[in-house]
Protein backbone atom coordinates (compact mmCIF):
# COMPACT_ATOMS: atom_id res chain seq x y z
CA UNK A 1 0.00 0.00 0.00
CA UNK A 2 1.44 3.45 -0.85
CA UNK A 3 2.64 5.68 1.96
CA UNK A 4 1.58 9.03 0.56
CA UNK A 5 -1.72 10.72 -0.03
CA UNK A 6 -2.80 10.16 -3.68
CA UNK A 7 -1.70 12.98 -5.91
CA UNK A 8 -3.59 12.08 -9.07
CA UNK A 9 -7.34 12.29 -8.89
CA UNK A 10 -10.08 13.67 -11.12
CA UNK A 11 -11.43 16.10 -8.58
CA UNK A 12 -10.93 16.95 -4.95
CA UNK A 13 -13.51 18.12 -2.47
CA UNK A 14 -14.30 21.79 -2.89
CA UNK A 15 -13.25 24.05 -0.05
CA UNK A 16 -16.12 25.32 2.07
CA UNK A 17 -16.08 28.66 3.88
CA UNK A 18 -15.46 28.28 7.57
CA UNK A 19 -18.71 28.30 9.51
CA UNK A 20 -19.04 30.03 12.88
CA UNK A 21 -18.08 27.70 15.71
CA UNK A 22 -21.60 27.42 17.12
CA UNK A 23 -22.98 26.60 13.66
CA UNK A 24 -20.19 24.09 13.08
CA UNK A 25 -21.10 22.32 16.31
CA UNK A 26 -24.75 22.19 15.29
CA UNK A 27 -23.83 20.75 11.89
CA UNK A 28 -21.65 18.12 13.56
CA UNK A 29 -24.41 17.22 16.01
CA UNK A 30 -26.93 16.88 13.19
CA UNK A 31 -24.50 14.67 11.26
CA UNK A 32 -23.94 12.42 14.29
CA UNK A 33 -27.70 12.09 14.69
CA UNK A 34 -28.08 11.19 11.01
CA UNK A 35 -25.44 8.45 11.37
CA UNK A 36 -27.15 7.13 14.50
CA UNK A 37 -30.51 6.94 12.73
CA UNK A 38 -28.92 4.84 10.00
CA UNK A 39 -27.50 2.28 12.45
CA UNK A 40 -30.42 2.37 14.92
CA UNK A 41 -32.28 -0.59 13.28
CA UNK A 42 -29.16 -2.74 13.68
CA UNK A 43 -28.79 -1.69 17.32
CA UNK A 44 -32.43 -2.54 17.98
CA UNK A 45 -31.97 -5.96 16.37
CA UNK A 46 -28.83 -6.61 18.44
CA UNK A 47 -30.52 -5.67 21.71
CA UNK A 48 -33.45 -7.97 20.91
CA UNK A 49 -30.98 -10.76 20.14
CA UNK A 50 -29.22 -10.29 23.48
CA UNK A 51 -32.48 -10.44 25.43
CA UNK A 52 -34.17 -13.31 23.57
CA UNK A 53 -32.25 -16.18 25.31
CA UNK A 54 -32.96 -14.59 28.69
CA UNK A 55 -36.67 -14.45 27.98
CA UNK A 56 -36.81 -18.01 26.71
CA UNK A 57 -34.99 -19.40 29.74
CA UNK A 58 -37.24 -17.38 32.03
CA UNK A 59 -40.28 -19.11 30.50
CA UNK A 60 -38.71 -22.53 31.07
CA UNK A 61 -37.82 -21.65 34.65
CA UNK A 62 -41.30 -20.36 35.35
CA UNK A 63 -42.89 -23.60 34.18
CA UNK A 64 -40.54 -25.71 36.30
CA UNK A 65 -41.16 -23.63 39.41
CA UNK A 66 -44.94 -24.10 39.08
CA UNK A 67 -44.78 -27.87 38.60
CA UNK A 68 -46.52 -29.97 41.33
CA UNK A 69 -43.17 -31.45 42.29
CA UNK A 70 -40.45 -28.99 41.12
CA UNK A 71 -37.11 -30.48 40.11
CA UNK A 72 -34.88 -28.34 42.29
CA UNK A 73 -31.66 -29.56 40.67
CA UNK A 74 -32.88 -28.47 37.23
CA UNK A 75 -34.14 -25.18 38.64
CA UNK A 76 -30.74 -24.43 40.21
CA UNK A 77 -29.04 -25.15 36.86
CA UNK A 78 -31.52 -22.88 35.08
CA UNK A 79 -30.93 -20.06 37.57
CA UNK A 80 -27.16 -20.38 37.08
CA UNK A 81 -27.56 -20.30 33.30
CA UNK A 82 -29.96 -17.37 33.57
CA UNK A 83 -27.45 -15.40 35.62
CA UNK A 84 -24.75 -15.97 32.98
CA UNK A 85 -27.08 -15.03 30.13
CA UNK A 86 -28.20 -11.90 31.96
CA UNK A 87 -24.58 -10.78 32.37
CA UNK A 88 -23.90 -11.35 28.66
CA UNK A 89 -27.08 -9.49 27.72
CA UNK A 90 -26.14 -6.58 29.97
CA UNK A 91 -22.68 -6.34 28.38
CA UNK A 92 -24.14 -6.49 24.89
CA UNK A 93 -26.83 -3.89 25.62
CA UNK A 94 -24.29 -1.53 27.18
CA UNK A 95 -22.13 -1.87 24.05
CA UNK A 96 -25.15 -1.01 21.91
CA UNK A 97 -25.90 1.96 24.15
CA UNK A 98 -22.33 3.11 23.58
CA UNK A 99 -23.25 3.85 19.97
CA UNK A 100 -25.85 6.33 21.22
CA UNK A 101 -23.67 7.91 23.90
CA UNK A 102 -20.03 7.32 22.96
CA UNK A 103 -17.54 8.46 25.56
CA UNK A 104 -14.61 10.63 24.52
CA UNK A 105 -12.29 8.99 27.07
CA UNK A 106 -13.03 5.38 26.11
CA UNK A 107 -10.33 3.88 23.90
CA UNK A 108 -11.11 1.14 21.36
CA UNK A 109 -8.66 -0.84 19.24
CA UNK A 110 -8.77 0.58 15.72
CA UNK A 111 -8.86 -2.79 13.96
CA UNK A 112 -11.63 -4.10 16.23
CA UNK A 113 -13.53 -0.85 15.78
CA UNK A 114 -13.41 -1.18 11.99
CA UNK A 115 -14.54 -4.82 12.25
CA UNK A 116 -17.50 -3.73 14.40
CA UNK A 117 -18.41 -1.02 11.89
CA UNK A 118 -18.32 -3.50 8.99
CA UNK A 119 -20.65 -5.84 10.89
CA UNK A 120 -23.01 -2.95 11.54
CA UNK A 121 -23.13 -2.25 7.80
CA UNK A 122 -23.80 -5.85 6.72
CA UNK A 123 -27.41 -5.08 5.80
CA UNK A 124 -26.42 -1.83 4.05
CA UNK A 125 -23.92 -3.73 1.91
CA UNK A 126 -26.05 -6.78 1.11
CA UNK A 127 -26.43 -7.14 -2.66
CA UNK A 128 -24.34 -4.03 -3.30
CA UNK A 129 -21.43 -3.35 -5.64
CA UNK A 130 -19.32 -2.06 -2.73
CA UNK A 131 -17.59 -4.25 -0.16
CA UNK A 132 -15.43 -3.15 2.79
CA UNK A 133 -12.07 -4.73 3.64
CA UNK A 134 -10.27 -4.14 6.95
CA UNK A 135 -6.56 -3.59 6.34
CA UNK A 136 -5.79 -2.20 9.81
CA UNK A 137 -2.93 -4.07 11.56
CA UNK A 138 -3.78 -6.00 14.72
CA UNK A 139 -1.28 -3.93 16.69
CA UNK A 140 -2.79 -0.58 15.69
CA UNK A 141 -3.25 1.92 18.50
CA UNK A 142 -6.52 2.69 20.24
CA UNK A 143 -8.72 5.60 19.21
CA UNK A 144 -11.66 7.25 21.00
CA UNK A 145 -14.91 5.35 20.81
CA UNK A 146 -16.67 8.54 19.71
CA UNK A 147 -14.44 8.80 16.61
CA UNK A 148 -15.26 5.28 15.45
CA UNK A 149 -18.99 5.73 15.96
CA UNK A 150 -19.32 9.13 14.34
CA UNK A 151 -16.55 10.19 11.92
CA UNK A 152 -15.49 6.72 10.75
CA UNK A 153 -19.01 5.29 10.52
CA UNK A 154 -20.13 8.46 8.74
CA UNK A 155 -17.29 8.13 6.21
CA UNK A 156 -18.15 4.49 5.51
CA UNK A 157 -21.82 5.36 5.04
CA UNK A 158 -20.90 8.27 2.75
CA UNK A 159 -19.00 5.86 0.49
CA UNK A 160 -21.97 3.44 0.60
CA UNK A 161 -24.31 6.25 -0.45
CA UNK A 162 -22.22 7.34 -3.45
CA UNK A 163 -24.22 6.05 -6.49
CA UNK A 164 -21.18 5.64 -8.72
CA UNK A 165 -18.87 3.97 -6.19
CA UNK A 166 -18.30 0.22 -6.59
CA UNK A 167 -15.47 -2.16 -5.80
CA UNK A 168 -13.66 -2.86 -2.53
CA UNK A 169 -13.37 -0.08 0.04
CA UNK A 170 -10.00 -0.73 1.67
CA UNK A 171 -9.56 0.72 5.17
CA UNK A 172 -5.92 1.05 6.18
CA UNK A 173 -3.20 3.16 7.73
CA UNK A 174 -0.67 5.21 5.77
CA UNK A 175 2.22 7.49 6.61
CA UNK A 176 1.80 11.23 6.16
CA UNK A 177 4.70 13.66 6.36
CA UNK A 178 4.35 17.18 7.72
CA UNK A 179 7.13 19.53 8.83
CA UNK A 180 9.66 16.72 8.52
CA UNK A 181 7.81 14.33 10.85
CA UNK A 182 5.77 11.26 9.97
CA UNK A 183 2.32 10.56 11.35
CA UNK A 184 -0.17 7.77 10.74
CA UNK A 185 -3.42 8.60 8.98
CA UNK A 186 -6.52 6.57 8.29
CA UNK A 187 -6.93 5.98 4.56
CA UNK A 188 -10.14 4.78 2.90
CA UNK A 189 -9.62 3.91 -0.75
CA UNK A 190 -11.93 2.24 -3.28
CA UNK A 191 -10.12 -0.47 -5.25
CA UNK A 192 -11.42 -2.38 -8.28
CA UNK A 193 -13.22 -5.61 -7.44
CA UNK A 194 -16.56 -7.06 -6.47
CA UNK A 195 -19.36 -8.43 -8.60
CA UNK A 196 -20.50 -5.94 -11.21
CA UNK A 197 -23.65 -8.02 -11.79
CA UNK A 198 -25.06 -6.86 -8.47
CA UNK A 199 -27.36 -3.87 -8.47
CA UNK A 200 -25.84 -0.46 -7.80
CA UNK A 201 -26.22 1.56 -4.57
CA UNK A 202 -28.58 3.88 -6.46
CA UNK A 203 -31.16 1.07 -6.41
CA UNK A 204 -31.05 0.92 -2.61
CA UNK A 205 -33.73 2.99 -0.90
CA UNK A 206 -32.95 4.31 2.57
CA UNK A 207 -35.63 4.97 5.14
CA UNK A 208 -33.54 7.90 6.35
CA UNK A 209 -31.48 10.45 4.45
CA UNK A 210 -28.11 9.69 2.90
CA UNK A 211 -24.89 10.63 4.65
CA UNK A 212 -23.10 13.31 2.63
CA UNK A 213 -19.47 14.39 2.66
CA UNK A 214 -20.46 17.66 4.32
CA UNK A 215 -21.66 15.56 7.26
CA UNK A 216 -18.29 13.81 7.54
CA UNK A 217 -16.45 17.12 7.22
CA UNK A 218 -18.54 18.66 10.01
CA UNK A 219 -17.91 15.75 12.38
CA UNK A 220 -14.17 15.70 11.61
CA UNK A 221 -13.87 19.46 12.07
CA UNK A 222 -15.77 19.26 15.37
CA UNK A 223 -13.24 16.69 16.58
CA UNK A 224 -10.34 18.88 15.41
CA UNK A 225 -9.26 16.38 12.74
CA UNK A 226 -7.88 17.23 9.30
CA UNK A 227 -9.58 15.53 6.37
CA UNK A 228 -8.64 15.25 2.70
CA UNK A 229 -10.77 13.75 -0.02
CA UNK A 230 -10.32 12.95 -3.70
CA UNK A 231 -11.96 10.69 -6.25
CA UNK A 232 -12.68 7.40 -4.46
CA UNK A 233 -10.38 8.08 -1.50
CA UNK A 234 -10.46 9.77 1.88
CA UNK A 235 -7.68 10.52 4.35
CA UNK A 236 -8.37 11.30 8.02
CA UNK A 237 -6.18 12.28 10.92
CA UNK A 238 -6.34 9.82 13.79
CA UNK A 239 -7.33 11.23 17.18
CA UNK A 240 -5.59 10.13 20.34
CA UNK A 241 -7.48 7.96 22.79
CA UNK A 242 -8.18 9.69 26.08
Amino acid sequence: MPTTTPGNFAHAAAAHPAAPSHLQQRLAEAACYAVLRRVAPVLRHDVAGFMQPVGMLMMVLQKRVHMPEPDMESIVKNVTSLSALAKEATTGCMAAMGWMASREDTGVGLRQGVDDAIKMLAVELSGRTLKIANGIPDAAAEVPQSFLRSVLMGALLAFCDEPAVCGILQVGLEDAYENGSATRRLMLRVLPGGDSALHTPADHVHKFRSIEWQDVEAMAASAGLAMERGENWLALDLPKAG
